[in-house]
């Protein structure tokens, strides 16, 4: 298969995300950059990544700001320690699959796995937009010709697949392999 891939459907034990090998080799390298930006570590043969603080990867949680600033100073470092491990914990499912040498890549996600999957994906469009993800406004017809855009396409689509996948009752007509 070439080009770009993504499909996601329920099983009964979780959740088959197929996607083609160059989206698995992308997302791979987004994980694995968005790892360094968690961690100030940097790649190798490669420029230090741009850390991330707690404001852009969480949201308020209080309407009022010095309560929000006073919650992400106490909770910050162990939101930090569960997204770094959800992202760490992602990069091995893709990486085995894509390590299959199957094309479609399929990623089984155990029921127990979708949280991190999900939360992954989602905190490494961080490093994709200008302003807090929540907040950012996106121009998705014009999104894939900017810096990053084919990544943050992948990632949202990606992300939005699963939860489809993962909210839908598995049935007996399901097959086991619809790519």
């Amino acid at each position: 298969m070439t080009g770009e891939y993504v499909r996601a459907w329920r099983t009964g034990h979780g959740v088959e995300l197929a996607v083609s090998r160059t989206v698995a080799s992308g997302l791979i390298g987004v994980l694995d950059d968005l790892e360094c930006a968690l961690t100030g570590q940097r790649r190798r043969f490669a420029r230090r990544p741009r850390p991330l603080p707690d404001r852009r990867l969480f949201p308020d949680a209080y309407f009022d700001r010095e309560a929000s600033d006073a919650f992400r100073a106490e909770h910050g470092e162990a939101m930090r320690r569960r997204v770094l491990d959800a992202v760490r914990r992602t990069a091995v499912l893709l990486g085995h699959a894509r390590d299959s040498g199957e094309d479609p890549a399929v990623v089984s996600v155990p029921d127990v796995a979708v949280p991190d999957v999900f939360c992954a994906l989602g905190h490494a469009q961080t490093l994709f937009v200008s302003r807090p993800r929540w907040n950012a406004l996106v121009d998705w017809p014009t999104v894939t010709m900017r810096k990053g855009g084919r990544e943050l396409t992948w990632l949202v689509t990606c992300q939005t697949a699963l939860a489809e996948a993962a909210l839908t009752a598995a049935s007996q007509d399901t097959p086991a392999h619809p790519v």
